[in-house]
């Protein structure tokens, strides 16, 4: 049969594809696993999302002997001798979702301003921040991002969250828990899916600091309204110094609000809490209300779950508690650090079956509208007229579908940013922070200076002094930097005094450890040109006793972002080097 002898009415039943497919995707039930991967267990939580309301349906808690302290953490056998046992406890079905932690020193995270630009230019202006931000190549780093404020007319900037992990890191993670790769659906970072669980549950409005301990690390997660901000602290013993950190992080916070914050409470949780006097430790030390996390809020146990054993495990469980409720849609950050090619995989894995229904239905509606015009052909008049207007019909449709098959492509927007980014603030904390533990004993710090100064000034500062060995010694060969690159160098100095009277002394202990100091993980010192300045170095004696010191000045530059990549190339490789950690 010839295809102009078959008349087709142009009135056919209309078929919706993003309809059925909405309603094949409402037959799926909204669950989804949390599993928190510590250094001592495996905790896992399952939630359903229902018309009641948010259910824990499932969880459990597989613990194995605390990975010691050096020990490439996620490579350890424990770990994967978990996941097979969950696996083999535990019936994961193809819908549910599957979220794993990121241990937070595993972590570097950054909270920076940037232009409030539109959704297309949005990207690249993160991805730039990114590159200043991170001091590693974006090669070597999975990252992602969280926007902290709305976009609103007028406003002068953003303030956003980068969090980023070096990928070597996130394959050794996914490595050992091979077996969940392929339902695998996001990769959280463990403070931020502790942030998650506490704005759902506990519905936190006034400034709220949370401290969560395990055995590899402490996590500390400051809620402020809608903003936060976290650090991870390699410190789980609770005593002095632990609280010193603790208060010192308050403080830092405090100094980077634009407004007075008033803290009234601390939520603890985690492993090292379960232990009572370290929950004393915490009271007796800070003014502001002390609670533990042993109830749940908004959340609701289903019948499946012994409610004995889980309020009893609570106090563990707010990660992976965190993760699932992100995992159900309801967590308020969603980033995800799994790589790219990965999350592409599992996007396509999990559409195949939708498809494969979605295509059976429009193949089925098909055969009935074929049917249909079967039927209606035997009525139809076979004038040559009506043919015509048929076919008319036919080459119309078939000029709106060639239309649809052409795609337009958007064009990126160029960037004409970055001259006032700045990118120093987070260098301060990190560097301050190693220069005062390097100080022994016997010695005072008086003073810590920093400032400015022309590149210029200083080209004709060395030029002034080439015979000279001091502090505006000039650069030696093959450290040079492109000229005119840079405006403004940073010069920053101690002042102190030393108990012990000899200058050796100083030399030995401040001076090398101060040239030798490195920064963010960097494998090459961050200062140049340390040096004693000359004249400082004077003894003190005091009327009172025979005791007497000796005062010293201390002075440095601190290298620029290129130098220390321009040194990093050049170390020799060695491999089986372990890569150390990003710590925030």
């Amino acid at each position: 049969m010839k295809f102009r002898n078959i008349t087709i009415t142009p009135k056919l039943p209309s078929f919706n594809i993003n309809k059925l497919s909405h309603a094949v995707k409402q037959f799926r039930t909204n669950t989804a696993w949390g599993l928190d991967i510590g250094g001592h267990a495996l905790k896992a939580v399952k939630i359903m999302q229902t018309p009641n309301g948010l259910f824990v349906e499932d969880m459990d808690i597989i613990e194995y002997p605390v990975i010691p302290l050096g020990v490439n953490f996620m490579q350890s056998q424990y770990i994967s001798e978990a996941v097979h046992a969950f696996l083999s406890k535990h019936h994961i079905k193809k819908t549910d979702n599957i979220l794993v932690s990121i241990p937070g020193h595993l972590i570097l995270s950054r909270f920076t301003t940037i232009p409030p630009v539109d959704d297309k230019q949005l990207k690249d202006v993160i991805n730039y921040e990114v590159k200043q931000q991170i001091p590693f190549d974006s090669k070597d780093i999975v990252w992602d991002y969280y926007l902290l404020t709305e976009r609103t007319p007028g406003m002068e900037s953003l303030e956003t969250g980068l969090f980023a992990s070096k990928r070597i890191s996130l394959d050794n993670i996914l490595t050992n828990i091979g077996p969940l790769k392929p339902k695998l659906t996001t990769l959280q970072v463990s403070p931020l899916a502790i942030y998650n669980f506490t704005l759902f549950d506990r519905q936190v409005c006034d400034p709220t600091i949370i401290i969560n301990i395990e055995a590899e690390n402490t996590d500390l997660i400051i809620v402020d309204g809608m903003h936060f901000w976290i650090r991870s602290i390699p410190l789980f013993s609770v005593d002095a110094d632990f609280v010193k950190e603790i208060q010192r992080s308050i403080e830092y916070y405090m100094s980077l609000s634009k407004e007075t914050v008033h803290f009234k409470t601390i939520l603890l949780m985690g492993h090292g809490f379960k232990d009572s006097h370290n929950i004393n430790f915490i009271t007796d030390n800070f003014k502001y209300e002390v609670k533990v996390l042993k109830t749940l809020n908004n959340l609701k146990l289903s019948d499946k779950v012994n409610p004995a054993y889980f309020n009893e495990s609570l106090i563990d469980l707010g990660v992976a508690l965190g993760l699932a409720i992100q995992g159900v849609g309801l967590g308020q950050v969603k980033t995800n650090l799994l790589p790219q090619e990965l999350i592409k995989a599992v996007k396509i894995s999990r559409k195949k079956p939708y498809a494969i229904a979605v295509l059976g239905c429009l193949a089925l509606s098909l055969v009935i509208q074929y049917c249909g015009s079967r039927i209606q052909i035997n009525d139809i008049n076979n004038s040559n007229n009506y043919h015509l207007k048929v076919l008319q019909n036919i080459n119309e449709l078939e000029k709106k579908y060639k239309n649809t098959e052409s795609l337009a492509q958007t064009s990126k927007s160029a960037l004409n940013l970055v001259s006032s980014i700045d990118s120093s603030r987070f260098f301060w904390i990190e560097a301050l922070d190693k220069l005062l533990s390097l100080i022994p004993n016997n010695i005072s710090i008086t003073s810590i200076q920093s400032s400015w100064m022309d590149a210029d000034a200083v080209k004709k500062e060395v030029a002034a002094k080439q015979t000279s060995q001091g502090f505006f010694q000039a650069k030696k060969p093959g450290t040079s930097v492109k000229p005119d690159t840079y405006k403004k160098i940073l010069f920053m100095g101690i002042k102190g005094e030393s108990r012990d009277p000899g200058i050796s002394f100083i030399e030995e202990h401040i001076l090398k450890p101060i040239q030798n100091l490195t920064l963010f993980d960097q494998k090459v010192p961050a200062f140049k040109n340390v040096e004693i300045v000359p004249g400082s170095c004077r003894q003190i004696e005091f009327k009172e006793s025979k005791d007497g010191c000796i005062s010293f000045e201390i002075r440095w530059i601190v290298k620029i972002q290129d130098e220390i990549q321009a040194e990093t190339k050049s170390l020799p490789s060695i491999l089986g080097t372990p890569t150390s950690s990003v710590k925030s």
